[in-house]
């Protein structure tokens, strides 16, 4: 569907979009499943965060059904120009996409790396705000609420990305979970969000808004 991966599931085979996560066919037609936080990160920070983690084998009596598939970068890159449709960005471009209700923001990650650490934004009149973690090249959003008042966040020196908000004067992971201050142990509201390479995100969101940095 628009280039993007979609999945059946095997209780209902109800058919699901890859990206918001709508069913559009079968008996679940209409309903969205939650989405989760997911953290793109590097090994070395998802085993600081998560110590005891397991890790998939590749060991696995399985392996007969799954096979390689070879697709020229070229072929690949004009296809997914074709299937965007928008030149705004390069199709390769990752983002992160931000969903809230009916409107949706893309952020390059390239204007995220510019921006720094944290990026206050309000989006469809909701206030949010992104961490951009620079040693993973990754991002996640999350409210700029904290207790039904608005706050601001600022990085906090040191090889692991942190932030403290002015609120409270807790001290963040980038997950959203409170390390160290008053909230320690508590997490930030997480706001839809996940990466996307720009031909996916905008072949599904044609609408979308494109984040740019300003002075």
């Amino acid at each position: 569907m628009d280039g993007v991966l979609i999945l059946a599931d095997r209780q209902t085979n109800s058919v699901w979009t890859h990206l918001d996560g709508i069913a559009i066919r079968g008996p679940e037609t209409g309903k969205q499943m939650e989405i989760i936080s997911l953290v793109h990160t590097t090994w070395e920070e998802w085993q600081d965060l998560h110590p005891d983690t397991l890790v998939l084998s590749d060991d696995t009596a399985f392996r007969s059904r799954y096979r390689d598939i070879t697709i020229g970068v070229a072929n690949l890159r004009q296809t997914q120009q074709f299937l965007s449709g928008d030149d705004r960005l390069e199709t390769a471009d990752l983002v992160l996409g931000v969903i809230i209700e009916d409107v949706q923001v893309a952020y390059p990650m390239a204007a995220l790396a510019e921006a720094g650490a944290v990026v206050a934004d309000t989006v469809n009149g909701v206030d949010i705000v992104l961490f951009y973690d620079a040693n993973a090249e990754s991002a996640i959003a999350f409210s700029g609420m904290i207790g039904g008042q608005a706050a601001t966040f600022e990085s906090v020196p040191g090889p692991d990305f942190r932030v403290r908000d002015s609120l409270t004067g807790t001290v963040w992971d980038f997950t959203g979970r409170g390390v160290e201050g008053p909230m320690q142990g508590e997490t930030l509201d997480f706001v839809p969000s996940y990466i996307s390479e720009w031909y996916g995100w905008a072949a599904f969101h044609p609408s979308t808004e494109v984040y740019e940095v300003t002075d």
